[in-house]
């Protein structure tokens, strides 16, 4: 049978991948983008770093089993 954890490891690490994917796309916008109000206000640095922590610690929680 497989673990609980399994789902919200996998579900973590696309979360961060994500996070990581935005934050590239936020810092690939032009200054015209930045002017006009279309920055974003979401920290993808901080959630990028929080679901990492949270992937290990399910991931650390998998491995161990029940």
């Amino acid at each position: 049978m497989q673990s609980d954890y399994a789902i919200p490891t996998l579900a973590f690490v696309a979360l961060a991948i994500l996070s990581v994917a935005a934050d590239w796309r936020r810092h690939r916008r032009r200054e015209a983008d930045r002017a006009a109000g279309r920055a974003g206000w979401m920290p993808w640095p901080l959630l990028s770093i929080l679901s990492l922590i949270a992937a290990a610690y399910c991931a650390a929680l998998w491995v161990k089993g029940n």
